[in-house]
């Protein structure tokens, strides 16, 4: 009998197969392990230090580079892709095997359940299974399986051998349900709409930042220019205090107009205090946008030049809105989310139909036993049944039809009902999005013009302050004013000066709005965004 060596070959080669099986595994999860880590410290913590002076360029590169926003939202598009990857393992065959060993023995005797189980045996046997299933983007399910067996033994007094093999395919199509979209489908569909949605995300996030760092930036040129217009009122100030301690020495002045001098340069004083905390506070918002680790909490000192560095816009508000609705991301995720509804509408409309599948089945079957009376002993042959299978002599197929449906739907229709619900809703959400957004276009060209005007104005403002105060110093010099009328100019064309550098100030926030507004932010500040593969690039 061949039933000891069987046992021994079929057990050694299951340990064998298990052993690979388990080897991969442990490999693949380690491998996945590996570069998870890889990943993670790629990103890094390392933030470079500020030089002393930064320019615009200077703040957007760093920014870009280092804004702790941009690094969590970078990472959603490599996310989306691989929720994407993860839908379309729907498709991947799923592929498995089984090996059994078993030995059986019945002593025979009536079973009033079944009276074919007479038989008195002694068997051992080795089967093993192999299947190779999925689906198919058709909605199409398909199954390939071979089954092996072999026994050997005693039955009624019979020595036994036998050998059997099957290989069989199936196939099943819907016909109406799940024929235009199905679950996998949707999900495949959906979730190649969340990656363009994350990507969408993720550049709306950098024209965020590039503005917040823009206005951030012209808003520390504005605090430098009014902390350096407070350092020149209070020079003002202490100059005009030893001016007019000198005359009343010499008895020129008098001394209520010293008190009233030293007063103002206390006040000077105190109004520089709050002009440098300004100044820094200014840093410090520039400083968070631009990713600072803030590992320590002395002040640095950096300088923003060119903040205030101003040139004409030509604002045309109808071209703004049109590059508007071509370039801004936020339309394009309005959009997008519209395609995710009506991919949704689209696959509850087809689960409204009843699900009518063809089934298609083939397969072939070999065998070759053979039993003799001891004390004579035989065996069958593998070839013999392998040949059968390859002969198809004996073959099986068919085809057939399956029929269902729910009797009343409810759930299908209502679900239908709420996705067109869901996608009008998104439409008017479109919609307002686009007025909101035709209003901001409007008001960032508004505060344009006004600024720009301001701009002239100011500093014509400014330029006759300028000669007001010399003109009363020359008159003060010479006896014909007082203190307090220098001092009340020298104020004055302070506060000039300040209106001015707030209204350039303001003109370049401004533009900064309405390059935001119109979706060409980027394009303006010089900044190349794209992305590859699962690296956003931002330059």
């Amino acid at each position: 009998m061949v039933s000891s060596v069987g046992t021994q070959r079929a057990m050694k080669a299951t340990r064998h197969w298990i052993g690979m099986v388990l080897a991969w595994t442990v490999t693949h999860a380690a491998m996945v392990d590996t570069k998870a880590a890889e990943s993670h410290r790629a990103g890094g913590n390392v933030v470079a230090p500020l030089p002393t002076v930064v320019s615009l360029v200077d703040c957007l590169e760093t920014a870009l580079r280092q804004n702790r926003e941009l690094q969590i939202e970078r990472l959603n598009p490599s996310l989306a892709r691989e929720a994407m990857i993860t839908a379309g393992a729907a498709y991947d065959p799923q592929f498995a095997v089984e090996s059994r060993w078993e030995s059986l023995a019945d002593t025979g005797g009536l079973d009033p359940a079944d009276f074919s189980r007479d038989a008195i045996y002694k068997a051992d046997s080795e089967t093993a299974r192999m299947s190779l299933g999925g689906s198919l983007p058709t909605g199409m399910t398909y199954g390939l399986t071979a089954d092996y067996a072999h026994s050997d033994g005693v039955r009624n007094a019979l020595e036994f051998d036998a050998y059997s093999l099957r290989l069989g395919a199936m196939v099943r199509q819907p016909l109406l349900r799940n024929l235009w979209i199905d679950a996998p489908r949707l999900s495949i569909r959906v979730n190649r709409l969340q990656v363009k949605s994350a990507e969408l995300a993720l550049r709306f996030r950098v024209m965020d930042v590039a503005s917040r760092v823009a206005h951030a930036f012209h808003e520390l040129g504005y605090s430098q220019e009014f902390h350096r217009t407070h350092e020149e009122l209070l020079r003002l100030r202490q100059s005009i205090h030893q001016t007019v301690r000198r005359r009343v020495a010499s008895g020129t002045l008098t001394t209520p107009d010293e008190s009233l001098a030293a007063a103002q340069v206390a006040t000077a004083e105190a109004n520089l205090a709050s002009a440098f905390e300004a100044l820094e506070l200014a840093r410090h918002t520039l400083r968070a946008l631009l990713g600072d680790s803030w590992n320590t909490f002395e002040s640095i000192s950096f300088t923003a030049t060119n903040a205030l560095e101003i040139q004409p816009v030509n604002v045309d508000l109808a071209d703004s809105w049109e590059s508007a609705r071509r370039a801004r991301p936020d339309l394009a995720l309005f959009q997008t989310e519209l395609e995710r509804h009506r991919l949704e509408a689209r696959f509850w409309r087809n689960q409204l139909f009843p699900a009518l599948d063809v089934v298609g089945i083939y397969g072939r079957r070999g065998a070759s036993t053979a039993q003799v009376f001891p004390p004579f002993s035989t065996s069958a042959r593998f070839g013999e049944a392998w040949d059968e299978v390859r002969d198809g002599t004996a073959p099986n197929q068919g085809i057939g039809f399956v029929f269902s449906t729910p009797l009343s739907r409810r759930a299908e229709r209502s679900q239908y009902r709420t996705s067109k619900d869901l996608r009008a809703q998104v439409e008017l959400r479109l919609l307002q999005q686009e007025e909101n957004l035709r209003r901001e276009i409007a008001d960032a060209g508004t505060a344009v013009r006004a600024a720009w005007s301001r701009i002239d104005l100011t500093r014509e403002a400014r330029q006759r302050s300028v000669e007001v105060l010399e003109a009363e110093e020359r008159k003060l010099s010479g006896g014909k004013s007082t203190v307090y009328f220098v001092l009340q100019y020298q104020s004055d064309l302070a506060q000039a000066r300040i209106a001015e550098h707030r209204a350039r100030a303001d003109h370049l926030q401004a533009q900064i709005r309405l390059h935001f507004a119109d979706g060409r932010l980027l394009e303006r500040l010089g900044a190349r965004f794209e992305i590859r593969g699962s690296d956003e690039l931002v330059r």
